[in-house]
Parts: C-alpha cells; structure tokens; sequence
C-alpha cells in the first residue's frame, strides 16, 4: 500500500511540473485587473458636488466680480485675509504653487476671497497680491462682510466664523474649492497640504478638457 501511495505522489509531481512546463515554467499566474481598471484608478470624471450662489465682489483693481463673470473658466477658491497670523500664507503659497504649474492658462482663475473685508481694502490686497507674485488670473476679492461671510458658510460649505474677543479673531476653513465653467464645486482640498498641489492641478485639466 505504501509503495502505490508513493507511486501516486510521483505521478503528480511529475503532472505538475509538465503543467508548468507548458506555460513557459512559470507556475506563478498574474491576476490582472479588469480593462480600465487599476489599484490606483482615479474617477474618470469629478463628481458634480453643489452650485454656487451668486455673488458680487470687488477685485483688488477695482472691478466688480460676480459668478456669472467667472462663469466659462476653472477656478480655485480660498478665504483668508491679508493679517492672519496662522494658515493664510500656506493657503497663498498653495495657489502660488498652482499659479506656477498650470503657467498662464486662459481659462484658469485663482480667486482668494478676504474674511476681513473693513481692513483689506483693494490698495491693502494689491500690497498682498503683489508679495505672492500674482497674476492678472489671480483674483483678490472684498466686499460686504455679510455676504462674504455667508458665502463662505453656506455657498462654498466652508466655515467663516469671526469673534472679535479672541487672539486670532477670524477663523476660517483652511480648504481650497474647485470650481467648474457652470459655478458647480467639483473637489474640496486641504491647502495646507503641498502634496496636494498635483492633485490640483490634475483635476483642472479634467475640467479643462470636459465639453464646454
């Protein structure tokens, strides 16, 4: 009984390995994933999040900007004021780094949206803009408090909040908003995150390149 147990053991080894044999001595067999799909596949198109309310605000040139004049570009939108102490920088930083990554494409705005709109006058955001190096497609918006501050709140989904008793009397989201050529949120980023920059710029182009 041993004997015929051993004999069938041989005879399967010997199975396997013409088996193997056939397939180019490779017993390892690669799963491969299914056509259009990987372990690190990206959305083919972002998601369509909310549309913006209108709005009407003054540029650091002076100009008055509303949805409907951006309306037709991509666009990035932080809120921040030119004194705070905290993420403001990173969050100029960020965009600067965008600024410089998609070079002078004519249908991208950077749109910066001030929280403190009694101190940053259009002279104090041309002061601003110019030590981050802005372009003309780098917009610096202020305006009516109340209107900033529920568009921040409830047209962007991004806290706006100000107590005048605390040491940093403004508080605002530290996220940036990507915004399509119909004034619809496509992607919310955390713009104190520079690895997040080639994300950015990515889903731009996405944008970009979707039909008008």
């Amino acid at each position: 009984m041993k004997a015929v147990i051993a004999l069938l053991a041989v005879a399967i080894v010997i199975a396997a390995y013409l088996t193997f044999s056939q397939r180019g001595q490779n017993p390892i067999q690669r799963m491969q994933a299914p056509p259009g799909e990987t372990a690190a596949a990206q959305p083919a198109e972002l998601p369509k999040l909310w549309a913006l309310p209108d709005f009407s605000l003054t540029e650091r040139s002076g100009q008055t900007v509303t949805l409907n004049d951006l309306k037709g570009n991509v666009w990035l939108a932080d809120f921040f004021y030119t004194s705070c102490p905290g993420p403001c920088p990173m969050l100029s930083t960020r965009l600067g780094d965008v600024q410089k990554a998609i070079g002078g494409a004519k249908d991208v705005r950077l749109v910066s949206i001030s929280t403190d709109p009694e101190k940053d006058t259009t002279e104090t955001l041309k002061e601003y803009a110019k030590h981050y190096q802005a372009g003309d497609h780098w917009l610096f918006l202020t305006g009516d408090k109340a209107e900033i501050y529920k568009l921040g709140n409830q047209g962007f989904k991004l806290s706006v909040v100000e107590d005048r008793t605390a040491a940093e009397p403004i508080i605002h989201s530290t996220r940036i908003a990507l915004v399509d050529r119909e004034g619809i949120v496509r992607g919310v980023y955390d713009g104190t995150d520079a690895q997040k920059v080639p994300q950015i710029v990515q889903d731009i182009h996405k944008l970009l390149e979707e039909r008008k």
